[in-house]
């Protein structure tokens, strides 16, 4: 079985479903789409209420994040109980047979010998419905042992800090539709005990350049945002972008630390060329990440915590930084 075999196997294991963030990114998406082409839109109230929700999840990504990936409890699995031969409808028949008494009409019409035959006929019927029981048993016990055996392999390539599986891993999982169908798209360069992303972000594609209201007549009203609200927005989704990033990453995968570097697209006016430039760029330990409440933070603020280098105003909007190295967690005061 592929690894990616063994993540659904996981999946519908748990019953995973599509998680609420997940889906409120897709449909949010979708209807800034609509937004973006300037169709025809009945409601104006509706057109609004969408347009909040889309710039609400931009500024939320961070928050949803999978269910922890337990591989030493699936490394500690118990393997799968092999079935055991059963004659429960043959003995059931059987004893149907030997308990079997002529009736009055039994013997008066003659009727004992043939019900003896069917008695003898469902006795040899069950014999074969216990033994494919059996092999339909054996059959399923088979693949839910392979199952386990490749379960049992892939943990322990993951405990054991393979870095060649990690990549195989998160393109399984797929931790990270929600933020492509926002515009990202990710780079992965992996280590046993780190993980470097590289988060191309496209500004033009996600932030809205426009904001729109109801006005009194009820019809929808278009105006262009301002800079400063564009790059506030621009800011807080990177920010939250990477946050999620690190999370889904240490969810998935047992590295210490994950260093995420947003990557944005700029004209040079010198030059005339485009270039790609690092807007923010965080070392996240896992420590760190820990102890943060993902719910009410500020995702720009938030970068305070880790080690990061960042260059931004409301008015210029992001400056071309440097590339963090790993580094330690950031120490937090001891409970009194």
């Amino acid at each position: 079985m592929s690894i990616r075999g063994v993540v659904c196997a996981i999946n519908r294991t748990a019953r995973h479903i599509e998680r609420d963030q997940q889906r409120r990114a897709r449909v949010a998406a979708q209807q800034y789409k609509l937004l973006q082409k300037q169709q025809a839109i009945q409601d104006a109230a509706q057109a609004v209420r969408e347009y909040e929700e889309y710039v609400s999840v931009l500024k939320t990504v961070h928050c949803d994040c999978s269910d922890p990936v337990d591989w030493s409890a699936m490394q500690h699995e118990n393997p799968p109980t092999a079935p055991v031969v059963t004659d429960e409808r043959e003995r059931t028949a059987q004893h149907k047979l030997d308990t079997y008494q002529p009736s009055f009409l039994d013997k008066l019409f003659k009727l004992g010998p043939g019900k003896i035959r069917r008695l003898e006929e469902a006795v040899y019927k069950a014999r074969q419905q216990d033994e494919q029981l059996f092999k339909d048993r054996q059959a399923d016990y088979q693949k839910q042992y392979e199952d386990w055996q490749d379960r049992q392999e892939l943990a322990r390539l993951v405990l054991a800090k393979d870095s060649d599986v990690y990549g195989q891993v998160i393109d399984a999982f797929a931790p990270f539709e929600s933020i492509s169908q926002l515009g990202s798209r990710l780079e992965f360069t992996f280590t046993s005990d780190h993980i470097e992303v590289d988060l191309h972000v496209n500004s033009a594609n996600v932030i809205p350049d426009f904001t729109v209201s109801q006005l009194a007549s009820g019809k929808l009203s278009r105006k262009a945002v301002s800079a400063s609200k564009f790059n506030e927005l621009y800011q807080d989704y990177v920010c939250s972008c990477l946050l999620r990033i690190a999370r889904e990453v240490q969810a998935h995968l047992p590295v210490s630390q994950v260093v995420v570097h947003a990557i944005g697209e700029s004209l040079n006016s010198a030059t005339g060329l485009l270039e790609k430039p690092i807007l923010v760029s965080a070392a996240m330990p896992r420590v760190t990440l820990e102890r943060i409440n993902f719910a009410v933070i500020d995702p720009s603020d938030s970068m305070r915590n880790f080690n990061h280098t960042m260059k931004f105003t409301k008015t210029g909007g992001f400056q071309p930084v440097e590339r963090v190295g790993l580094a330690a967690p950031i120490p937090y005061p001891k409970k009194r």
